[in-house]
């Protein structure tokens, strides 16, 4: 059985339809790359998948749960936590507060001590032992967005959904952006990410997936998917890569 399993599901905003029976699988242990134009749907299925939107039909599955009409709190107990691509701390509070909180509230509910503990080991892990102490505004972005991942990773996730993690990033932080995600999935954690840099995307996917106008128009091994015609005219501009 899949980990996470999507069946007909469908989103509209007003009269636009941003997703359209979408059928998507995940299986445990992947890494599956997310990716299409600019308004494919990407976002707005991550926030379905999460519970931040709710799916107008459809049935998504996970673990044999279903997850349609969840919210966001719930879902993240049955195991899945997501990024943002702008991120979303909690202003006031420092870094090791933020990820004290994700762990107090995330699969399992835990007391502040050990919340405090567990968020020094994802911080250490994250490599942000150093600014444990700072409050968020001192960060920058790299540290912002991996402040997200620990964040993430301390409501103990077996499913992280990566929205956009690396916009904004110079080419030494995006490198050492894509070593933590291998460390992330070294660590048993199935990983679905979405992002634009195709060649991130082409290293560390098993598996790539693509929306255009919030259908699924190819599933695939990576190199098959971006040489497929219809990926190459609606994605690539009719450029292969």
């Amino acid at each position: 059985m899949s980990l996470l399993e999507c069946q007909g599901v469908r989103k509209s905003f007003g009269g636009v339809r941003a997703l359209s029976d979408v059928m998507m699988s995940i299986e445990e242990g992947e890494i599956v790359g997310l990716v299409g134009p600019n308004g494919s749907g990407k976002s707005t299925l991550i926030n379905v998948l999460s519970g931040f939107f709710p799916a107008d039909s459809g049935r998504v599955d996970f673990v044999g749960v279903d997850l349609l009409g969840q919210e966001a709190h719930e879902i993240a107990a049955h195991g899945i936590a997501r990024t943002f691509q702008i991120p979303r701390p909690f202003a006031t509070m420092t870094a090791r507060e933020n990820v004290a909180v994700s762990y107090m509230f995330g699969r399992e509910k835990h007391s502040l001590a050990q919340a405090r503990v567990a968020a020094d080991e994802w911080l250490d892990f994250t490599g942000l032992a150093s600014i444990a102490e700072s409050n968020v505004d001192q960060l920058n972005l790299q540290q912002l967005k991996f402040l997200e991942l620990a964040r993430a990773l301390a409501t103990e996730p077996q499913l992280i959904l990566l929205d956009e993690v690396l916009a904004g990033l110079n080419p030494a932080e995006i490198e050492g952006s894509v070593e933590m995600i291998r460390k992330i999935h070294d660590r048993g954690i199935t990983i679905v990410i979405v992002e634009h840099v195709m060649r991130v995307v082409m290293s560390l996917s098993h598996r790539i997936v693509v929306l255009d106008q919030g259908r699924v128009i190819a599933d695939g091994q990576p190199d098959t998917v971006m040489n497929d015609e219809a990926v190459i005219s609606a994605y690539l501009g009719g450029k292969r890569i």
